[in-house]
């Protein structure tokens, strides 16, 4: 579904990424881990053809996509959806104007069957009766879900997630990690989720692959990452634990209300 062969992303003399090599297959859910700037986010908005590439190829569902023209590119980014972090919602929108956007300004499609893809998507994040608020109005849960709504709108084949549980308590923490796994199950997406939550990622791993210094320097079943006698990807796994711990007992695991 999507494949980066030997990509390098610079901008100016800065390389962020070096070499990288990432096969997704169909289906899949696949995190791509490291510490805050790394680079992860970054090799999203590479396979989205946001930002250009040094060098490398990039290729979705089977087509090269790094040399296209932008129209074209397009047309390819209609077949995936990015969840941003905090969901990046249109703040003078309602939930509804927000799911809808991308089918109002992308197909040709009625009203009416607009308006039932938009709640059939709510239904699908647990949002039902929530199409006339603002994000204003949302806690921080429910507009990660909104993001995952809208990301869906276009039926995409393809799920980018970027740091979905950043900021949430552990509690809407497990509400987004079952979001993500029920659009795998109901809508067969296959995901790359970027995050450096290792308890989400152990959750809904199937594979994991984490960057250091630019590089991929492991790649496999989080477990295996956890056994890896890498000390950078030790060195990780230790203080991100760490900090999981810190977070959990400094929140005291408190239900959201909101969530």
């Amino acid at each position: 579904m999507i494949e980066l062969k030997k990509v390098t992303i610079a901008f100016g003399s800065n390389v962020v990424l070096r070499d990288i090599d990432l096969r997704v297959n169909k289906g899949e859910i696949v995190t791509i881990l490291g510490r805050s700037g790394c680079g992860k986010s970054t090799l999203l908005r590479a396979a989205m053809g946001l930002i250009p590439i040094a060098s490398g190829e990039i290729f979705v569902q089977g087509r090269r996509v790094d040399d296209i023209k932008e129209r074209d590119m397009d047309e390819v980014r209609k077949t995936m959806g990015m969840v941003f972090q905090e969901g990046a919602l249109f703040d003078s929108m309602t939930v509804f104007e927000n799911v809808a956007f991308a089918l109002r300004r992308h197909t040709k499609l009625k009203e009416k069957e607009i308006r039932e893809i938009v709640n059939e998507r709510l239904e699908a994040v647990d949002l039902e009766g929530a199409e006339h608020k603002r994000p204003d109005q949302l806690s921080g849960g429910m507009r990660r879900r909104v993001g995952i709504a809208r990301a869906l709108a276009m039926k995409p084949d393809i799920l980018l997630y970027d740091e979905p549980t950043t900021g949430l308590d552990p509690i809407l923490t497990a509400t987004v990690v079952e979001l993500i796994l029920k659009m795998r199950d109901r809508y067969g997406a296959t995901s790359i989720v970027v995050t450096h939550d290792l308890e989400a990622a152990s959750r809904i791993s199937d594979r994991a692959a984490m960057i250091h210094d630019g590089r991929f320097i492991a790649q496999g079943a989080i477990a295996e990452l956890e056994a890896s006698a890498d000390p950078d990807v030790s060195t990780f796994f230790t203080i991100m634990d760490r900090r999981a711990a810190a977070g959990n007992a400094k929140q005291g695991r408190r239900p959201d209300a909101d969530a």
